[in-house]
């Protein structure tokens, strides 16, 4: 015979599985997902439903248990095997608990309090210390479903997000809470193929990793300047290694993804300066300005944007191509497609403002480069613009194509219908999603045809 608590659970989880994470009741447009752990006595797996906090590359769940005395049955079975199983809607992960101790349980704890007070309600209810445990995923993999049923639960987890973060205050942790969709979609990525080469042909100003799937090195094939998003103040280096990767095979040489400063401790120009420093000491070390690439995605793209003015105001030899994937290109944000594709985009106004903020600083937002389009834009190298259909900054990547194309440049870009932000991320397993497949493959042809 089952218990109350049992059935309610069950119908949580079976109604979780079959609407991509979606939840209502009680528990409508919480951040929830599914754990499944081996229970210590019987050996047979056990799911609950759980809350989680955002964080890069983990996620936090805290066995309050209501504030009862006792610890949940959950995680008494992960401490007995760490192990365990995460559902997030659209990717189920295996993942590693770690029971947090010390000052960083403290400061984990402090943020959740500060996140949602009842969890300190939780704690003066019982005199045991509240767990906080980080689950750490080391392999993910994705339901068997048609690709627009796994872009559907992709979208539906940023939209629970953007709507967890837009009704309070936009704050230094706004964004962290979007980027964890990506971060819980992705993590647990699989490790670099055996033909990637990792080892560091030289030493650049900037810390970064090379990816290499083309057996060549840098002064023979030239380099992919990759410039990661993250809205200038966030980082999933693994993701970025195993992305760095897949342009390498792409494009047909070595990828060095750019470790830049992060705001809001380092706002511009820090990032912007050092990408300059690495591109100048990759011509230093022979690398053929004519071969080169610069690519950068979201506000990586931004970045590759913002240094081809200052490279080329300095007279720097320009990179042969430029690949910006969902760049914000004005930082006034008046573009229509910001508020006519709200509720369409994973990202929001809001979320976006709170970019710009952090990354400028109280430095104007209509001057060159921080903001490029209202740079001149004459003499810049061809480019490859891509963004998605239903974006909130569609408008600023055509606005931006078409005031290059006035300058003179040999612009191309493709609108990607339907897709929202990050639509073009290829760092999920096997099979990857189709149009993640379509724009490398789509980046692979446009190089060769102007090789």
């Amino acid at each position: 015979m089952t218990t109350p608590i049992v059935d309610f659970n069950q119908r949580v989880i079976e109604e979780f599985r079959a609407d991509h994470g979606r939840v209502g009741g009680m528990f409508e447009g919480a951040r929830l997902i599914l754990l499944t752990t081996t229970g210590a006595r019987t050996g047979r797996p056990h799911t609950v439903p759980v809350g989680f906090l955002p964080d890069p590359d983990r996620f936090l769940v805290i066995a309050s248990a209501g504030g009862a005395d006792r610890h949940p049955a959950w995680y008494h079975n992960l401490v007995a095997e760490p192990r365990v199983t995460v559902e997030t809607g659209s990717s189920t992960l295996e993942a590693d608990a770690v029971v947090l101790q010390g000052a960083e349980r403290e400061e984990v704890w402090a943020r959740a309090v500060e996140s949602d007070p009842g969890w300190a309600e939780y704690q003066r209810k019982t005199a045991r210390v509240i767990p906080v445990v980080a689950l750490h995923p080391v392999r993910t993999s994705h339901a068997d479903r048609p690709e627009g049923d796994l872009l559907t639960a992709m979208n539906d987890a940023f939209r629970r997000e953007d709507r967890l973060t837009t009704n309070h205050v936009t704050g230094p942790d706004t964004f962290d809470t979007v980027l964890t969709a990506l971060t819980g979609l992705s993590a647990g990525a699989p490790p670099l193929p055996p033909d990637a080469e990792t080892a560091e042909p030289f030493a650049l100003p900037v810390a970064g990793r090379w990816a290499n799937a083309s057996g060549r090195t840098p002064q023979e094939a030239g380099v992919v300047l990759y410039l990661h998003g993250g809205g200038f103040e966030q980082r999933t280096p693994e993701l970025e290694h195993l992305m760095a990767y897949h342009l390498s095979k792409a494009a047909g040489r070595p990828a060095f993804n750019a470790d830049y400063s992060l705001a809001p401790e380092h706002a511009f120009p820090v990032a912007h300066d050092e990408v300059v420093a690495a591109y100048r000491a990759l011509l230093a070390e022979g690398v053929p300005a004519e071969r080169t690439v610069l690519f950068g995605e979201s506000a990586g793209a931004t970045l590759a944007l913002e240094v081809l003015l200052t490279l080329r105001a300095e007279g720097v030899p320009l990179p042969a191509a430029v690949v910006p994937v969902s760049p914000i290109t004005d930082f006034t944000l008046t573009n229509p497609s910001i508020d006519a594709s709200a509720g369409r985009d994973v990202v929001s106004r809001e979320v976006v403002e709170h970019v710009v903020g952090q990354y400028l600083n109280g430095r104007p937002n209509d001057r060159a480069p921080q903001s490029p389009i209202h740079g001149d834009l004459t003499g810049l190298p061809r480019m490859l613009l891509a963004v998605g259909g239903d974006e909130i900054l569609l408008d600023d990547s055509r606005r931006y194509a078409e005031a290059a194309a006035e300058a003179g440049v040999e612009v191309t870009l493709d609108v990607y219908e339907g897709m929202p932000h990050a639509f073009h991320v290829a760092v999920l397993p096997a099979p990857q999603p189709p149009v993640g497949a379509v724009f490398l493959n789509r980046l692979s042809a446009w190089l060769d045809d102007h090789r």
